[in-house]
């Protein structure tokens, strides 16, 4: 978790008085006990990772532990607590109420695991994912990546948006928050086809008496889902987010850095090229 104020770094303690209390129901419905925790890495496409047989080691790491999860078995074991989030949903919401999140993210995984070029292409085809029906399916992968971010925000004690449960619960948008394709460099060069997390970055207002903003994205290989929340609602009128689009635009950044502080790089030729295709096509 990292705490930015504009240009520094703020300890746990200079934020402290921001950060909420657990509690024990969950965080999307506020009505029934917190007695599940979702997955940080989808268990499918850790288990597509480790090859039919399921033989294939796969190693975890945060900088500073580095765990081995051996065999399909020690994915649902989970004995080192690193494959799902701490308990914060009640089953019914973790389960059955966003089933067809999982459905809509398990066919993006599939599509990124097939595409090995994705990361070098200006945009992300969602039709040529989901067929005529992709605006379901991109919302549904959108929702999905919103869940996610939501168990990361109640892990750090983040306060949760109300526009983020407004939008698992079927909000076409998020006024004060965005969802972008992203390809980061430094990522590709570390994690190639595994799975990563970013850190989480959030700031406070000026005062102090409130967080202005939250960035953190999740990746399959060096593509990502990137969420940014402000509490002003203030973005560039040409951004929008990407589930509005059959092809949504992939935006490039070279570290984790600048992925927090939106500064995209260039796309490279190959990229640029593709573009020139499209439009000439």
């Amino acid at each position: 978790m990292t705490f930015d104020s504009r240009g520094g770094f703020l300890s746990t303690d200079d934020v402290a008085h921001l950060l909420t209390t657990p509690d024990s129901l969950c965080w999307w419905c506020r009505n029934r006990q917190a007695a599940t925790g979702e997955h940080k890495f989808k268990r499918s496409v850790l288990a597509r990772l480790m090859g039919d047989g399921g033989d294939q080691v796969l190693m975890w790491g945060d900088g500073e532990t580095l765990r081995e999860l051996r065999g399909k078995s020690g994915i649902t074991r989970d004995r080192y607590n690193v494959v799902k989030f701490p308990k914060s949903m009640c089953a019914p919401c973790n389960n059955d109420r966003s089933q067809p999140f999982d459905f809509a993210y398990d066919a993006y995984a599939e599509h990124l695991n097939s595409y090995a070029l994705l990361r070098k292409m200006p945009v992300m085809d969602f039709a040529q994912i989901y067929g005529t029906n992709w605006q379901n399916g991109v919302v549904e992968l959108a929702r999905y990546h919103a869940k996610h971010f939501g168990c990361r925000m109640v892990r750090n004690r983040l306060p949760v948006p109300d526009s983020l449960r407004d939008f698992l619960n079927g909000a076409d948008e998020m006024p004060d928050a965005q969802m972008h394709v992203i390809s980061t460099d430094t990522v590709h060069e570390k994690y190639r086809r595994g799975l990563s997390i970013s850190a989480d970055f959030a700031a406070p207002n000026e005062s102090g008496s409130e967080f202005s903003y939250y960035v953190m994205a999740a990746y399959i290989g060096s593509l990502g889902i990137r969420y940014e929340w402000r509490a002003d609602g203030e973005f560039s009128e040409e951004s929008s987010s990407f589930f509005h689009y059959p092809q949504a635009v992939i935006t490039h950044f070279r570290t984790e850095e600048d992925m927090a502080m939106r500064r995209p790089r260039k796309s490279g030729w190959f990229a640029r090229l593709a573009l020139w295709a499209a439009s000439e096509g």
